[in-house]
């Protein structure tokens, strides 16, 4: 009796776990999350990857000593020029970007020495 109890828990729990992964991949296609942390001259991680026409949600967080923000300065993206996030030591922030072109598009932090001591990176957009 003990091992057709233990049979039907496992079996439960298998097919609560496909329920959960199958839940998962259609929330991916509405949408991503990823997160950048802000650090003393850098982003961890400084490379995202999106795809277009997806939204990507960023989840933005300074835990540096200093205030920082995202800035994508390119022109070449439309609805993206300007998109800037200006976040004080301590605080956390989450934007949502969509990409309608595929490519690398670079960001930094736009505030004076702060992109020429290292802190840029990119997020990587395929079709």
């Amino acid at each position: 009796m003990k091992l057709v109890a233990g049979l039907v828990i496992a079996g439960t729990l298998i097919v609560v776990m496909v329920i959960v992964a199958a839940q998962q991949g259609d929330a991916g296609a509405a949408g991503r999350s990823d997160g950048i942390v802000f650090e003393d001259m850098r982003f961890v991680p400084n490379r995202l990857d999106a795809k277009v026409g997806v939204p990507l949600r960023v989840r933005l967080t300074n835990n540096g000593t200093e205030r920082h923000d995202l800035n994508f300065p390119s022109l070449h993206m439309p609805g993206l020029e300007g998109v800037q996030s200006i976040l004080e030591p301590g605080e956390t922030r989450t934007v949502t970007l969509t990409f309608s072109e595929p490519g690398t598009h670079s960001f930094s932090c736009s505030l004076p020495g702060h992109a020429a001591a290292g802190m840029t990176g990119a997020v990587f957009v395929t079709p």
